[in-house]
């Protein structure tokens, strides 16, 4: 096993994921040998990386993509944006400042395979009127940005370079409702042209009643590499492709889900080179729970199923997929332990 202890601070977390630090000093179990153990469809990390954890004023989350590792706050801006390499070498940092904006607030990030990343962002400017964007940075600051406004960005994924895919919905000026019923949710940029299509109207969108079509950030998942788009809705409880070559956009409902998995629980989410599309989730807390890695299955009959990767007990530190690398998974367990693991899963088709 290659360890390498990379020299940055980052937190890596998610709200939802309450973690304890491991401490084999106390004679508690390591997390790499309960994982050994007791996971026999998840390989042994043939890579891992340590990083100094740092306490995070307030929402914060990292995400892995196209060999970089970016670090953002959620919600109103509290920290910069940070980005590293694989290696650890730190790449730039930018607090994204707009002229005359107030507040600046932040929906999502990733990373993108030009050394940049891409941010979905608001800002409230000093005129009391708010602007939902799209932002490049790298390490001159602002590179590129796209007013997307009266469509907000909740999620982004970035494919080849210069082009990015958000997922979002239309709000009024005053941010209180949509403005119409009709409008895709799902829309790709460039960040020198503007949009350039879009998929997913919003009127076959259609969680049950009393559920809000954004759903929480854990229930909505968006990943993209050169071929596909993949975006797991929780709300409305489907998988949703979009295929770049041929512009075709495909819908599976999720089958039901193993005892003990809630999407709102879920921790992260990976599509590998080779278009598998991986979750990691918790149980209810518990001194039971588990915490696992399924794969996502798409079945002759039109639903997609679940393929357990890894269940082991969760001892109040999470599975928390970053992303991938090829067809490695990137995942931390909580925010508690600051090592990040590479591992390849075991592939088994459903039958």
């Amino acid at each position: 096993m290659r360890r390498t202890r990379l020299p940055i601070a980052i937190l890596l977390l998610l709200t939802l994921s309450p973690g304890q630090n491991s401490d084999t000093r106390a004679g508690r179990p390591d997390t790499l040998a309960i994982q050994r153990q007791a996971s026999s469809r998840l390989a042994p990390p043939d890579y891992q990386a340590d990083f100094t954890p740092v306490v995070a004023n307030g929402s914060h989350a990292v995400s892995w993509n196209h060999g970089h590792l970016v670090s953002f706050s959620i919600g109103e801006i509290k920290e910069p944006v940070t980005s590293w390499d694989k290696t650890g070498k730190w790449l730039f940092e930018d607090r994204l400042s707009f002229e005359n904006a107030v507040r600046t607030y932040i929906q999502d990030g990733v990373a993108t395979s030009w050394g940049t990343a891409v941010i979905a962002a608001s800002v409230l400017n000093s005129d009391g009127a708010s602007a939902d964007l799209i932002v490049e940075i790298g390490k001159e600051g602002i590179r590129r940005v796209i007013r997307t406004s009266p469509f907000y960005p909740i999620k982004v994924c970035a494919t080849q370079e210069g082009i990015v895919w958000a997922y979002g919905k239309e709000l009024t000026a005053d941010r209180s409702a949509e403005p119409r019923a009709q409008y895709p949710m799902l829309r790709e940029y460039s960040l020198e042209k503007g949009e350039l299509r879009a998929a997913l109207d919003r009127s076959t969108v259609r969680p049950p009643s009393g559920v809000p079509v954004s759903g929480s950030r854990e229930e909505l998942q968006l990943r993209c590499n050169s071929h596909k788009l993949v975006l797991l809705s929780g709300p409305t409880k489907e998988l949703i492709e979009y295929d770049l070559a041929a512009s075709e956009l495909s819908r599976w409902p999720l089958a039901s889900l193993p005892d003990g998995v809630d999407v709102t629980r879920v921790t992260g989410a990976a599509l590998t080179d080779s278009g598998e599309v991986y979750i990691s989730t918790y149980d209810a807390p518990n001194l039971k729970a588990l915490t696992r890695i399924l794969e996502i299955h798409l079945n002759s009959t039109g639903t997609a199923d679940w393929i357990p990767i890894a269940a082991i007990p969760s001892q109040g530190k999470w599975f928390v997929l970053l992303g991938s690398d090829g067809d490695h998974l990137v995942y931390s367990r909580g925010r508690g332990s600051p090592t990040l693991f590479w591992s390849k899963p075991e592939r088994e088709v459903a039958k």
